[in-house]
């Protein structure tokens, strides 16, 4: 599962920064990164729209709903139960209210979504320093 995600996530890394970030990120900090990735598209194609820059909004709203694809195709419904639930409705009704303010040239429904988005980040961050603070540490030194 986290092997497709950094595989996609590199496809899209721009700079050997991006990549190594990536390469070396625990599956938390993954999600963090998607999040990014998905507010940044979801700013970027409200902007376009506000803009009238029909090419620029198709390509960040392709970006924002394969983002939201894979957000959805890693969820864990087996260990995850009614939070995974939760995220997957939440998830659809994100691709729908981008598709839709797409469709509309509606800038407010991206805004609208990069709000949930937002929250969901923030939440994830923490996991994800948590995460690293747990992480057991590894003595250099020994080989």
């Amino acid at each position: 599962m986290y092997g497709r995600r950094k595989t996609d996530l590199l496809a899209h890394a721009s700079s050997s920064y991006q990549r190594s970030r990536v390469m070396t990120s625990t599956p938390a900090e993954l999600i963090v990164l998607l999040y990014e990735r998905l507010l940044s598209n979801l700013r970027g194609g409200a902007m376009a729209i506000r803009a009238n820059d029909v090419e620029s909004k198709a390509k960040k709203v392709a970006g924002a709903t394969d983002i939201i694809f894979e957000l959805l195709g890693a969820l864990d419904r087996e260990r995850g139960g009614e939070v995974s639930e939760r995220l997957a409705a939440l998830y659809a009704y994100m691709f729908s209210r981008v598709t839709d303010g797409s469709r509309n040239m509606d800038a407010d429904a991206l805004d609208e979504v990069s709000e949930h988005v937002e929250s969901l980040l923030s939440a994830w961050r923490h996991i994800a320093s948590e995460e690293k603070r747990s992480a057991p540490t590894v003595d250099p030194s020994i080989s």
